[in-house]
């Protein structure tokens, strides 16, 4: 067998060279049949350790969209943030500022851990103060991305942001004239907790609701299924959609959404067959994705038919493909949706 011969980079341009290893560092979120999840970063991260000029070059690709799932994972990206701030005190090649660079930011579901209890100082481990999140520094580079999704479970995150950001804004500028210290205008929502008050109760909450042009919810995150031929939970009448909209709809606080343009969601719509019966692994069901265009401006909205939307123009339905995990109980299916993967695909493009 004819041994392959290396590529020879050598004949290349630099810039040519830059634009390849650029390419090969942008991150692939499509997930893979295997149970052995891959980290989407790792052959960006892998460029990264080949020179200083490579690492200034994949890091861009690597910051654009940020997914960040658990809670191991905020913390790790802080201490990364915190060695950033260390880099630029002292003026060191490695410096690189991440605020500004991530165009889209995911918190998954991490809910916010208790208290710690008063430790003496004798007994406090001299790392303890890097296992806590930092808004500080975590504020900055979050709050500077366009695009923000987040399940309603860490939203704790995004109170601690604004909080930080905010302080500092009132105390150095007048907040009437200035703009607010956030870039976010499209913000996605996951899961089926609606928790308001902290947003809506504050002056840094209001001002961010106030700014957001685009509001997307990504909900449920599972559904359950009774073992029929076929069963479909949400919609009775599919060729002319006369359904209603979701009754958690009503809970939102559409007056606080002052400068909202348009507003979409999801309506899973699970179609089991008897054959369905033995899949038991993953495959893609059709979701029903509604936006709309002229969203609720009070809290007296009377929500319509999503049929009377469509006709009027006011809203739009496309149907696009999720992955789904399906588990498998004697009476039911539970169908757990990928959300993750399908915003990282671009499913709210």
């Amino acid at each position: 067998m004819q041994a392959t011969s290396p590529f020879p980079f050598g004949n290349l341009s630099t810039e040519l060279v830059l634009l390849i290893f650029a390419h090969a560092a942008r991150p692939t979120f499509v997930k893979t049949g295997d149970d052995v999840p891959k980290n989407p970063y790792a052959s960006a991260l892998s460029l990264c350790r080949v020179s200083k000029v490579v690492r200034r070059t994949v890091l861009p690709e690597l910051l654009r969209t940020m997914l960040l799932p658990e809670y191991n994972n905020v913390t790790a990206f802080v201490r990364a943030l915190r060695m950033q701030q260390v880099f630029a005190l002292q003026e060191n090649d490695l410096r690189f500022d991440y605020a500004g660079r991530i165009d889209r930011i995911w918190f998954g579901q991490i809910c916010e851990p208790p208290p710690q209890a008063p430790v003496h100082s004798s007994f406090a481990s001299s790392t303890a103060s890097e296992r806590d999140i930092d808004f500080s520094l975590l504020a900055p580079v979050v709050l500077s991305a366009p695009s923000l999704a987040l399940d309603f479970e860490s939203l704790w995150l995004l109170y601690g942001c604004l909080e930080s950001a905010w302080s500092s804004h009132v105390n150095t500028n007048d907040p009437i004239r200035v703009p607010p210290p956030w870039r976010i205008n499209n913000l996605t929502l996951v899961g089926e907790f609606n928790r308001w008050r902290p947003l809506t109760s504050t002056a840094e909450g209001s001002a961010f609701l106030a700014s957001i042009s685009r509001l997307s919810f990504l909900s449920p995150a599972r559904a359950q299924t009774h073992l029929l031929p076929t069963y479909d939970p949400c919609f009775d009448d599919l060729e002319h959609r006369k359904y209603p909209l979701p009754e958690w709809m009503t809970s939102v606080p559409w007056e606080s959404f002052k400068h909202l343009q348009t507003v979409s969601l999801v309506l899973p719509r699970i179609v089991l067959t008897v054959a369905a019966k033995t899949c038991l692994s993953e495959e893609n069901v059709d979701v029903e994705l509604l936006t709309l265009f002229d969203p609720p401006r009070s809290a007296y909205w009377e929500p319509k038919d999503i049929s009377a939307y469509i006709e009027s123009g006011e809203g739009r339905v496309v149907s696009v493909g999720v992955r789904t995990k399906l588990g498998y109980s004697p009476i039911q299916f539970t169908v757990s949706f990928d959300w993750e993967e399908a915003w990282t695909c671009g499913l709210l493009k």
